[in-house]
């Protein structure tokens, strides 16, 4: 039997109804005379009612056949009460090949053939396990088999092939090895902005860091960073600081980069170790190698265009916070991000870092004051690590290096730098990396492995470092997560000269630091209780280290120089949350010690918090929702002048969450002993960008003893160059070289249409059309209008494009062309772009009469296509555009009904009974007129009217 390869929709829906119906009412007639006593006595074939025996004998039916989830096609399938069994199984093989690569069993030297006699074979049709019309269940849609079997929904006409493992493809399923760019892209300049703002008392700061593309063709593309910042510090009273200020702006990188098919690539400009700690270089993520920033040239090999889920990954920025506090982390002097953090063990979001290896400077804010500053080295790569065979790059140039004291004339320098990484099966990795320069050579050796026990996943990794003149370091980290979470990370530094002479006296010396860094975490549920505690050590080696003051990565902070020693910090919280009818009521204790190199005495001691929160969802129909939270926070310690602390806090937010997101937030916290602060903060979060604000102020007691105020803010967007718009987009999280899709939504809704018939109230009133969502919140797009949201270069990511359901007053949107889900590959500087056509849909309701106030029964619409009026003269009409009057034509004679007074139940309009009037055919608007529509009907009622005329003129003639 031939095989049929698909049916029309309206067709196959109707045969799967009629099929389901004729089992249905087949199975209650045989239960009904299997109930009767003579049943008993008769064969099988006398139970069959009459006209039912070939259902009983079985059938062929035309069924959609999937394997894996994805549809093989419309196959014919010989059903009968027991078993299905394929018609054609050359051609469902050949459809599974078509999709898949079937691999030859170990075991023997079968080829598909075997797998054609096999599903030619009848199998139990499992129907029980197709779980229609219930809820999802254990053991629903899934089959063990030796050879081949089958689950068959008939409610659906879908049956689901299970093969034998032998059978299962190699690959994966979801389609080629490697990605491609998603069809019909296009160039552009794509370019993702973050602004960073923050002011204290003495201190301010304002940070642009700017991330762009331009794409040259669909393999290859143009690359830049930058980075613009202004800061100023003034003289502290604790002499932290000396004044300081300027500006300094800078270009991180520059480059043109050629994929030479999918597995290699070959790059020239200025360049760091970005690009090769992502997927697009290898993902290689040295921690200890100094890769710096260079001009020249770079060749090796490529993960960017692999057919499976990229991911960045960091290492922990773990914070150690006994109360409240606002954390900033710099890199140098560029602000990378600031996060208000509670009382605890916390991790730093490190999600808008951009990849790399290099120190981050967490500064902790308590009540507006800096009290103290944290450096940590930190590593981000992007991409799984483990399985991806050998990967390599050579890159040769001249160094940059933007450290204040070098000397200009030596500031560059050749250099040679190259690194190879392969694994050993999937569990072990073995990276290796070498930088040449003038008379230095650094050595980074790293093995990796992971494995996932019954109990849980391990993550361990191992580095060692070897330099000329005995510059040395290594580092080890191991992570374990399952319910518990157990990390552990220790980092040791030593350049040549750490322990004589002034810090980096060479200016040709490349600074690799003088320090030892370990840092410990665990978390883990104690019955309703979670516990968590956080060990942290750091120690300075000579009079100096390379991060107290940053002197080579940030002109504009002075800071003093710490002293050689050791600095610890335990502590261990037990945390509880609970919820008490509409309120969460969150219970936190515990304890910590602490010590620096450059404070005398220790500080111990421990804290309990109490905190209760409320959340409003918003209303059926609203968007306004609201959260209420509010605690007090006991602080014991050795460094109060009291026995112990009190301290008070109370917040209150406003959230609405519709076609944007916006938020208002208060706050307010104080001291036993009448200090506190207060703030406000502000965050918006839409189509054009992501903004947030918060202000606030100092009073009483609290700080210095006089009031201060301190202020941070950013905001982050996007913007894209095409050949025929600037369209303004929200933020990228990720730091990769951008891509982007568009929405671009044509209106013709009210071209050529005539200003009698339409409403001038609403004409030009600006209406959502459809949506656009990649990834995250959905962007709404007006009629004529376009928007577009950045990705990420060479990530995949889902989208679509859909019919607007926000932001509609009394109308509905049809998406004509270009709706649906897609998924998105694009290369650095492509754009998708969606170019859709929409029409908006005005539904009227209402009943027609004539100025003799009879109603106009069976009466022509001429203003839109729509059915005649019924025999009451009401009506129901479709309009693309919104109408002041409605155009009729009763017995040849047109009429004009004004619309008034209409009553709106959403998107339908109540006309109620509308009085009509006679105006002749030449009072209507021109636009009807020219439509060929209106012609006709005109025309076919002018024939009718001769043809009455004449005929009632015979007769008079024949009567006289």
């Amino acid at each position: 039997m031939p095989r049929c390869e698909a049916a029309p929709s309206s067709i196959l829906a109707l045969h799967r109804f009629i099929m389901s119906t004729v089992r249905h009412t087949y199975l209650v007639c045989l239960s009904w005379l299997l109930l009767d006593a003579n049943a008993s006595q008769a064969g099988p074939m006398d139970a069959v009612p009459p006209g039912f025996e070939d259902i009983a004998l079985g059938q062929v039916e035309h069924v959609d056949v999937r394997l894996l989830g994805h549809s093989l096609g419309v196959f014919p399938v010989f059903v009968d009460p027991n078993d299905v069994r394929l018609e054609t199984p050359e051609a469902v093989v050949r459809a599974i090949e078509a999709r898949m690569t079937l691999p030859v069993p170990a075991s023997s030297t079968a080829a598909p053939a075997s797998l054609i006699e096999v599903l030619g074979k009848p199998m139990p049709r499992n129907g029980h396990l197709a779980c229609a019309g219930a809820a999802v269940q254990t053991g629903c849609w899934y089959l063990e088999t030796a050879s081949a079997g089958a689950i068959f929904d008939e409610t659906q006409g879908v049956l689901e092939l299970f093969l034998a493992k032998d059978w299962l493809p190699a690959e994966n399923t979801a389609g080629p090895a490697f990605h491609t760019n998603s069809p019909g892209s296009e160039r552009a300049l794509v370019h993702t902005q973050v602004v960073n703002a923050s002011t204290r008392e003495r201190y301010r700061n304002l940070t642009v860091l700017g991330n762009g593309a331009l794409g040259i063709s669909p393999a290859s593309y143009a690359g830049f960073t930058w980075s613009l910042v202004h800061a100023s510090s003034g003289a502290y009273d604790n002499g932290l600081s000396v004044p300081s200020d300027g500006t300094r702006a800078s270009v991180d990188s520059l480059y043109y980069r050629h994929d030479l098919g999918a597995t290699h690539y070959v790059q020239a400009g200025r360049m760091d170790q970005r690009n090769l700690s992502s997927a697009q270089g290898g993902s290689f993520g040295f921690s200890l190698l100094p890769v710096e920033r260079f001009d020249g040239a770079r060749i090796g090999t490529s993960q960017a265009y692999l057919n499976e889920a990229v991911a960045a990954q960091g290492s922990p920025l773990t914070v150690l916070l006994t109360r409240d506090s606002r954390v900033d982390a710099y890199r140098g002097s560029e602000l990378l991000g600031s996060a208000y953090l509670p009382a605890g063990v916390q991790q730093f979001d490190t999600r808008y870092f951009p990849e790399g290896a290099y120190l981050v400077t967490l500064r902790i804010v308590e009540g507006d004051r800096l009290v103290r500053t944290e450096t940590e080295p930190y590593t981000k790569v992007g991409g799984a690590m483990f399985g991806r065979g050998t990967q390599w790059f050579v890159q040769a140039g001249r160094t940059v290096n933007r450290r204040r004291f070098d000397d200009p004339n030596r500031r560059e320098r050749l250099t040679v730098q190259s690194g190879v990484r392969t694994s050993f099966g999937q569990r072990v990795t073995l990276t290796s990396g070498l930088v040449w320069l003038p008379s230095q050579v650094f050595n980074e050796t790293q093995v990796s492995w992971q494995h996932a026990f019954a109990l849980g996943r391990v993550t361990t990794t191992a580095a060692l470092l070897m330099g000329t003149g005995g510059a040395r370091g290594n580092t080890q980290s191991i992570s374990f997560s399952n319910g518990m979470g157990l990390s552990l990370y220790r980092y040791q530094m030593r350049q040549a000269n750490c322990g004589s002479g002034p810090f980096a006296r060479d200016v040709d010396a490349i600074s690799l630091g003088c320090y030892d860094s370990l840092n410990a975490s665990v978390s883990v549920p104690l019955g309703k209780w979670q516990g968590s505690a956080g060990y942290s050590q750091s120690r300075a080696h000579g009079a100096r280290t390379s991060y107290a003051a940053a002197p080579g990565d940030d002109p504009f902070w002075n800071g003093r120089a710490q002293r050689a020693g050791v600095s610890r910090t335990l502590q261990a919280t037990l945390s509880r949350s609970f919820r008490w009818e509409r309120f969460v009521i969150n219970t936190r204790v515990g304890g910590y010690r602490r010590h620096y190199a450059d404070v005398g005495r220790p500080d111990a001691g421990a804290f309990v918090n109490l905190s209760v929160s409320m959340h409003r969802p918003a209303l059926a129909g609203a968007s306004l929702s609201t959260f209420s939270s509010g605690g007090v926070d006991v602080r014991m310690g050795n460094t109060e002048e009291r026995g112990a602390r009190v301290d008070y806090h109370a917040s209150h937010a406003w959230t609405w969450d519709d076609t944007s997101r916006r938020e208002i937030a208060v706050g307010l916290s104080g001291t036993e002993n009448g200090g506190g602060t207060a703030n406000v903060r502000g965050a918006v979060d839409g189509r054009y960008g992501d903004v947030q604000a918060m202000f606030s102020r100092s009073f009483g007691n609290e700080g210095v003893g006089s009031a201060s105020g301190a202020f941070s803010g950013s905001y982050a967007s996007s913007f894209a160059v095409m050949r025929d718009r600037v369209v303004v987009g929200p933020a990228m999280l990720a730091g990769e070289p951008p891509a982007g899709v568009a929405l671009v939504v044509s209106d013709t809704a009210y071209a050529g249409d005539d200003a009698d018939a339409l409403d001038p109230t609403e004409a030009a009133t600006d209406s959502a059309a459809a949506t656009l969502q990649v990834g995250g919140r959905p962007l709404t797009v007006d009629f004529g209008a376009a928007a577009m949201t950045p990705i990420g270069g060479y990530r995949v990511q889902q989208g679509e494009v859909a019919e607007a359901w926000q932001g509609l007053s009394d109308y509905s949107v049809g998406v004509l062309r270009g709706a649906g889900p897609q998924d998105y590959f694009l290369t650095p500087g492509r754009m998708k772009v969606h170019r859709v056509t929409a029409t908006r849909s005005y539904t009227y309701v209402g009943r027609a009469i004539g100025p003799d106030g009879l109603s106009l029964d069976n009466a022509r619409v001429l203003s839109v296509a729509a059915p005649p009026l019924d025999a009451h003269g009401e009506f129901m009409i479709e309009s693309s555009h919104p109408l002041s009057a409605l155009y009729l034509l009763d017995r040849g004679q047109p009429m004009r009904c004004e619309i008034r007074n209409v009553e709106r139940r959403d998107v339908v309009r109540l006309t109620g009974t509308m009085q009509c009037d006679v105006v002749a055919q030449q009072s209507l608007p021109q636009t009807l007129q020219s439509q060929s529509r209106v012609q006709r009907l005109l025309i076919e009622a002018k024939a009718r009217t001769d043809r009455r005329v004449g005929v009632s003129t015979r007769e008079e003639t024949t009567r006289r």
